[in-house]
């Protein structure tokens, strides 16, 4: 007769997740006054450990994630970062991961269609626009729906993951003051997404805290590629009154930047320093390499099949809108004030 499994102890889980009891127990049931990030690192100690009852296992045998995506951003970078989160979780959890890729514009019924499977099922829509009738179809179709890195603000009653976009692009604003610089240039990405509306308002906020306000010769807009950003960069740097410092919505075009500035003749960072955002590959394969902000692309991807799991389990996530948490990476391409003085 075979043995009956035992379960992990909630000190097992909590020692191995490098948190307490208390806030395991928390994730067990749902509480919602847990930062995503510890959720998911305990809630994958919690996978490996085989914690979830057999009642809850049986509800997601064959269940599939279907992760939804435009063509025109499978060349993203960030894009296959959030996927390698979503194939890592969905690995770890059991469930069937399909990718279901479409051009722009795709119309509501027939994508909606494609994403029927035999078992449960839940979608996960990666750097979408979402209509409100695709919503309403899957939730009539009895889908769940968790949206990543959504180009619009999510509905309120939608569940999604994202990245602390605001609060990155104060940050990155911050460094770039506490180096002393003033004059800080500002190159947007897509004008009417969330994620550059709120980097850009966060570096909006950074100059206020400080009492500057930013003249509108300082500030470009583009399309988070390295093209756009080489463009906008020589408009600025073209422009009297040189900016001493640039900070792009992304590492594409930052590194843009640092090819305007190299056709221009001013150093990187002795008189200009640069800053982008995300920390992809990119960052680190530039001269100098890139300070930027990381986003964390992976977890976001991660906890996303999280937040489906839940739903198809029948359980309640903690909240519909979750922002995981962005950091500042320092490199070689930021430096104060003071020492590009020094150069003239």
């Amino acid at each position: 007769m075979r043995a009956k499994e035992r379960r992990p102890s909630l000190a097992e889980v909590a020692g191995e997740a490098g948190v307490s009891i208390s806030t395991v127990s928390k994730v067990v049931n749902g509480a919602p006054d847990v930062a995503a990030d510890t959720r998911v690192r305990v809630e994958s100690v919690l996978r490996d450990k085989q914690y979830l009852s057999p009642k809850q296992r049986s509800r997601s045998d064959l269940a599939t994630v279907v992760v939804v995506l435009a063509s025109s951003s499978m060349s993203s970078p960030l894009t296959v970062e959030i996927l390698r989160g979503t194939m890592r979780a969905a690995h770890e959890a059991g469930l069937e991961l399909v990718l279901l890729d479409l051009p722009d514009g795709a119309p509501a019924a027939g994508w909606i269609e494609r994403t029927k499977r035999n078992g449960p099922t839940a979608v996960i829509a990666l750097k979408s626009r979402l209509r409100t009738q695709e919503r309403a179809k899957l939730a009539k179709n009895g889908v769940p729906l968790v949206e990543v890195d959504t180009y619009q603000l999510p509905d309120n009653d939608s569940y999604s993951v994202g990245a602390t976009n605001f609060a990155g692009g104060m940050a990155a604003t911050q460094h770039l003051l506490s180096l002393g610089h003033r004059r800080i240039g500002f190159l947007g990405g897509v004008s009417d997404t969330q994620a550059s509306i709120a980097r850009k308002h966060g570096h909006l906020a950074a100059l206020a805290s400080a009492g500057i306000e930013p003249g509108d010769d300082i500030i470009e807009e583009g399309d988070f590629t390295y093209e756009s950003g080489l463009q906008a960069a020589e408009t600025l740097l073209g422009r009297p009154g040189r900016v001493t410092a640039i900070f792009a919505a992304s590492d594409a075009q930052a590194a843009g930047v640092l090819e305007a500035a190299r056709r221009a003749g001013v150093s990187v960072p002795d008189e200009l320093s640069v800053i982008g955002f995300d920390d992809q590959l990119v960052a680190r394969m530039t001269a100098p390499q890139l300070t930027t902000i990381r986003q964390p692309s992976e977890a976001m991807g991660s906890y996303a099949v999280e937040v489906a799991h839940k739903l198809l389990l029948g359980t309640t996530p903690p909240a519909f809108h979750t922002d995981l948490a962005t950091e500042l990476v320092v490199r070689g391409s930021t430096a104060p004030l003071q020492a590009i003085e020094n150069t003239a």
